[in-house]
Order: C-alpha cells, then structure tokens, then sequence
C-alpha cells in the first residue's frame, strides 16, 4: 500500500511539474440567505471544462504570505487575468451585488474548481472581520479531497465548508457588515485558492432582538401591573376597616369599647 501510494505521489508530482500551471479557486459561494456569490477575481467568461494553463486557469489566485509580506500583493493574491485581488473594490462589488451569509453556526459553503493536479486539497482557511487587517483561523468541516495539494482530478468541482469563529461580527466593506473567508491549499507552485466575501447568518441576531423584545413586553406588563396591584390592595384595606366599624361596637356592660378580632 505503500509502494502504490508512493507510486501515485511521484506521478502526480512529475505531472504538476510538467504541467507548471496547475490550479484550484473558489468559483461560488452558496448562502444561507439563497444569495450566490463568487470568489475574489473570477471571471464568469472563464471555461470550466479544461485542465490546460489557457485559458482554464486564469481566474485561480496564486496566494503567497512572502509576496503579501513584502507588498507585491494584497491578503487575497492575484490572478493572471487581473494582477492584485484589490480586496476594498472586491469588497465593494460583492456587496453591491449582495452578499451570502454564512449559516447559523457560522459555516460558509463554497464551490472549489480544481483546473488540474495541484489545485487539490487539503485547505485551510481563515477569516477576517475587518477587511483583510487581520485574520483568524477557521474550521474546515468539508474538505477537497488530495494529499500535500495533489489529486489526479482535473476539472471537477468539490463542495468546501469552513466555520467561522464563534461570535465573530463582520464590520468591513461599504455597509459595514463583511468578512473575508480566505481559503487556500499548500501546493508548491501555489498556494492556490481565493478568498469570498459573506456576511453574518441572521439566527443569532434574531434570536436575540427576539429576547430583547420579549423581556421589554415583560417589563412593561410589570410597570402596568404594579398600579392596579396598590390600587386594589388600598380598596381591599378601606373595605375591611367598615367592617370593623360596623360589627365591632358592642353595647352593656363594656359600651363604648371596641373589640379587635387580630
């Protein structure tokens, strides 16, 4: 099993190296609130029925930290077609077209084209709420099948889910109300991937005006209720207090005294 598995590596590896221009991107983004999105410098005229450097892969980010480090590039890379994934006109575009949301849990579901070899999985990602400043890791909860970035897929989608950290609020983008899912695979010639832009899911902030408007009706029932409350409590005291002086006045030997029934 081992001999086959080594076997298969160096194929794949002879294959990548010969075919220098292999890649992976993120072509959609499925959310929960039914909008469709896109990953960062795709082109929709691009042909997804292909393995071969032109034109299939001129749309996948190449996503290198030492070129983000060293300036050359923005936190999302770049494309062939298009050079720098600008991320503040990326972000203005996808929320002008509207933006996916991540589902309640947070979990954000993507379409990820493999072009060819080394544009397999494993993938990492992480996310930023603050348009591309800094980033936190996420949860990759459905992965693209590969080993060291290689598979011998070619032109195939698979279905990508990573969960964004618990209570993360996304803050960036014209409206305020963006984060940037950022996924890439560790193959040599790359990284290859790309980043999408999602907002917030919309459970945990309903759930909680919910809350907040259950307790403000609770409230104020109590402030109407406390009124009425003193109201017939004072009724009741003044009712009680003509019975005493109706039955309490006795007449003979102790007239004039009043008798406490306490």
């Amino acid at each position: 099993m081992f001999f086959h598995n080594l076997l298969v590596f160096a194929a794949i590896s002879a294959s990548a190296v010969w075919n220098v221009h292999a890649h992976g991107t993120i072509t959609g983004v499925s959310g929960a609130n039914g909008v469709q999105g896109t990953g960062f410098g795709i082109l929709a005229s691009t042909p997804r029925n292909g393995a071969l450097p032109n034109p299939f892969e001129q749309d996948t980010s190449v996503i290198r930290d030492v070129e983000i480090q060293t300036g050359q590039v923005g936190v999302c890379g770049r494309t062939k077609a298009s050079g720098n994934n600008d991320v503040a006109s990326q972000l203005a575009a996808a929320s002008a077209a509207g933006l996916p949301s991540a589902s309640t849990d947070g979990s954000v579901t993507m379409t990820l084209h493999q072009v060819n070899q080394d544009g397999a999985g494993p993938y990492t990602c992480d996310v930023s709420a603050d348009g591309g400043n800094t980033f936190q890791a996420a949860t990759v909860t459905q992965q693209v099948p590969g080993k060291f970035g290689l598979s011998l897929a070619t032109a195939t989608n698979f279905t990508l889910v990573a969960q964004m950290p618990a209570g993360m609020a996304c803050t960036a983008g014209p409206n305020g109300d963006a984060c940037i899912m950022r996924c890439r695979n560790p193959a040599l010639a790359g990284p290859f991937g790309s980043c999408v832009a999602v907002t917030n899911g919309s459970g945990a902030g309903t759930a909680s005006a919910a809350g907040t408007a259950s307790a403000a009706v609770t409230a104020a029932a109590g402030t109407a209720t406390a009124p009425a409350a003193a109201d017939a409590a004072a009724k009741k005291a003044k009712a009680a207090k003509a019975k005493r002086h109706m039955v309490s006045r006795i007449a003979g030997k102790r007239s004039g005294h009043w008798l406490d029934s306490q």
